[in-house]
């Protein structure tokens, strides 16, 4: 069975063809020493003797060193080479050795849970214990942890952060630990790494807390482990590439609905009997590509966050035990689940960042089984760029996480959290941020401040019950009368739950009747079968700028990081086929009155020039197509998603690029200190793109508030070639576009 000369005949009836294959070898990381070798206790090495290990690989040992001599670490080495065990063993030699006792934190329950069996394998075999504490831990396993306090605590960020301040017996079980391991670190990225900064910042208030991480797919810098954890580690390295063969296919379905694409190239995978993992970033679009795959004669389910405990387990047991062909999944299932051996990936947009790109690819081709990756590349100005540019695909660097450590409601939520866990606190014992976090809790009746010490009042503690670590936003409530059906955060649920957009929750569609901010209630009732799907039509308006950090670059362009002021105003919506061959609209509506929602949140400002001979909407045109480039260069430069930035355009010259996350993501930073970066890829873009002056290769976007008008490929072209500084003023004028 030729899988690829399969895939490519199937694909030409939309005029899709394969542009590009890369193979990729497994490479195992540079061998270390015996187990006889080591230094650690007899009962160790006769354990990992008896689990089958006799020798450790060269980076492993590096940890095994750096860990017993309570060095602060990152371990960072590909899929499937062992980082579990590079923590584990000099953890269990300090637990049999000195009684020391760990936490090790996990991104989610699933995953925790997922480790808990491998963990407890080891830690059996030398009579030491492992337990879990996290949302899902009944009362009476909360107690006998407490009684019996486990060497291994497996938990969460999102209980460590409601847990210490509220849960007496969690706090004691945490403080008594001496060394936190937090795996699977390239997932705290954005407003998740801000929160990971501050979970640190309360872990080290701890006597001799000792930080440890592990990723595969994390790119460093020297100050890398400061900027997550707030004090200084070892970056330590193993393999770059992980275990197994892979093939690795960039597809270019050129106009073709990606959707109807992935879904069809799904259905032929699984007849071909490959096992399917499709993934997909948006919940909603997760549920229209399984729906599309009914029309195959195909049914798989969806994996995604908000399901109920027991159904994602249900998936996850189905895809171990082989019972389940296949999958479309969100991003719950790049993370290390244990989901079985799969044999092909589908990445139907091509994944927001290339650490994400190797995190799902590692799903597939394990256990000397070939996999094949097939990444759908359609005719937006980035998955252009990478067909022209194939190779550049796959030597993309690896960037570090994005840290956003001034992000205000980050820190307001972590400072009241801290307050509540430690009863007073004296305001010059912690950063000036925290303290000025802190006074503002004060103005808000949420704290109380007497000669310099901060105290918690009872409000403190109804707010602190309130907090969750997955954002910042207020949570827009989903009904379909009584019953609540799901969740969305502000701003994104403007985009998901305006009035008549059509919403999919468990392949059932709904519509939505009506979205009401000041409850933050949307209601939803059934709508049959349809056979569209809607994204909204908005528009942006900067109400206020505060500058953090201003800079010139190279170019002489000033560019300024600030502190913004957004207006959003969803003002209808577009209709789309479910299975038509193309992703045009068919259908707009608008609406009577905008739907509004205001909020801060961080971007940066630029200040073009005035080109000779343009007339004002030439200078539009050129300045609108410039924020469009240069927010699709952004996903190489600063490894944005597509929707993890968004713009507006003022005839003054005034471009302003903003995270789409109240509070800021640390994408916009990233975008401001490598915006000559973004420059050169974005006029890369513009010069080789050979339509006339505009086109979804170049300077289109699907998330256009102003339906890709004023725009011009040529003008914007002209404007980054001619950057010589900026003959504007400072201040902003004219209507915007976005």
């Amino acid at each position: 069975m030729d899988v690829i000369q399969t895939v490519e005949e199937r694909l030409s009836y939309f005029g899709a063809k394969i542009a590009h294959i890369h193979r990729e070898t497994s490479l195992d990381p540079d061998p270390g020493p015996e187990v006889s070798e080591l230094n650690v206790s007899p009962k160790i090495k006769a354990a990992l003797e008896r689990l089958g290990i006799t020798r450790l690989y060269k980076y492993q040992a590096e940890a095994l060193n750096l860990i017993l001599s309570k060095r602060n670490v990152l371990i960072v080495s590909g899929t499937g080479t062992g980082k579990t065990e590079a923590f584990l063993i000099p953890l269990l030699e300090l637990a049999l050795k000195n009684s020391e006792r760990s936490v090790l934190i996990y991104p989610t329950k699933a995953l925790g849970r997922d480790q808990l069996a491998r963990i407890s394998r080891f830690a059996e075999e030398l009579g030491l214990s492992v337990g879990v504490f996290d949302g899902d831990t009944k009362g009476e396993e909360r107690r006998r942890l407490s009684e019996q306090p486990p060497e291994f605590l497996i938990t969460t960020p999102d209980m460590l952060h409601v847990g210490l301040p509220l849960s007496e017996r969690y706090r004691k079980l945490v403080r008594e630990a001496k060394h936190f391991v937090f795996d699977e670190v390239h997932v705290y990225d954005g407003v998740l790494a801000s929160h990971l900064r501050a979970l640190s910042e309360r872990i080290r208030s701890f006597d001799e807390a000792h930080i440890i991480g592990a990723s595969a797919t994390v790119g460093t810098t020297e100050t890398t482990f400061y900027e997550l954890f707030g004090t200084d580690g070892v970056i330590l390295g193993g393999s770059p590439r992980r275990k197994g063969m892979a093939v690795h296919v960039l597809v270019s379905i050129g106009p073709a609905s990606r959707w109807t694409v992935a879904a069809y190239l799904m259905a032929t995978l699984i007849r071909l009997g490959l096992r399917t993992i499709a993934f997909v970033d948006s919940q909603q679009m997760a549920e229209v590509v399984a729906k599309l795959l009914e029309r195959f004669d195909v049914s798989v389910p969806v994996h995604r966050a908000g399901l109920r405990s027991e159904e994602r387990v249900e998936i996850e047991r189905g895809l171990k035990a082989g019972t389940l062909s296949g999958v479309v999944a969100t991003p719950t299932l790049e993370l290390g689940i244990d989901i079985g051996d799969l044999d092909a990936a589908i990445m139907v947009t091509n994944p927001p960042s290339f650490a994400k790109y190797l995190q799902r690819a590692g799903r597939v081709g394990r256990r000397d089984r070939v996999g094949y990756v097939f990444t759908l590349l359609g005719e937006d100005p980035i998955d252009s760029y990478f067909l022209r540019n194939p190779q550049a695909f796959f030597k993309r660097e690896l960037l570090p996480p994005r840290v956003e450590t001034s992000n205000e409601e980050v820190l307001r939520a972590h400072a009241a959290a801290y307050l509540a866990e430690k009863l007073r606190v004296s305001l010059g014992s912690i950063p000036p941020e925290w303290a000025s976090a802190v006074r503002k809790l004060r103005d808000e009746g949420l704290a109380r401040i007497t000669d310099g010490t901060a105290f918690p009042t009872s409000a403190t503690f109804n707010y602190v019950k309130t907090l969750k670590l997955r954002g910042t936003g207020a949570v827009v409530s989903l009904y379909h009368g009584d019953r609540k059906i799901g969740e969305r955060e502000l701003p994104v649920a403007l985009y998901d739950v305006y009035p008549r957009a059509i919403y999919y929750s468990n392949k059932r569609t709904f519509v939505v009747k009506s979205l009401d901010l000041d409850k933050l209630r949307a209601d939803l009732e059934f709508a049959g079968e349809v056979g569209y799907y809607t994204r909204p039509m908005y528009s942006l308006h900067l109400e206020e700028v505060h500058p953090l950090m201003e800079r010139k670059t190279t170019e002489g362009l000033k560019i300024t990081y600030a502190k913004v002021k957004v207006r959003e105003e969803v003002n209808g919506f577009f209709k789309y086929s479910i299975g038509g061959k193309s992703e045009r609209p068919v259908e707009e509506e608008l609406y009577d009155e905008p739907i509004v929602f205001s909020y801060w949140t961080k971007g940066i400002v630029t200040v073009f020039p005035y080109l000779e001979g343009f007339t004002e909407v030439d200078a539009l045109e050129a300045y609108h197509a410039t924020e469009h480039v240069l927010i699709s260069a952004a996903r190489v430069a600063a490894g944005a998603g597509q929707t993890d930035l968004m713009g507006i355009s003022y005839p003054s010259g005034h471009v302003v690029i903003m995270d789409s996350t109240v509070g800021g993501s640390g994408v916009a930073k990233l975008l401001y200190e490598r915006f000559e970066v973004a420059r050169r890829v974005a006029m890369d873009i513009l010069s080789k793109c050979t339509c006339e002056d505009g086109c979804p290769n170049c300077v289109y976007s699907p998330y256009c508030g102003s339906g890709n008008k004023y725009l011009s490929r040529k003008k914007s072209l002209k404007l980054l070639t001619s950057i010589k500084g900026s003959n504007q003023d400072e201040e902003i004028w004219g209507n915007p576009v976005v």
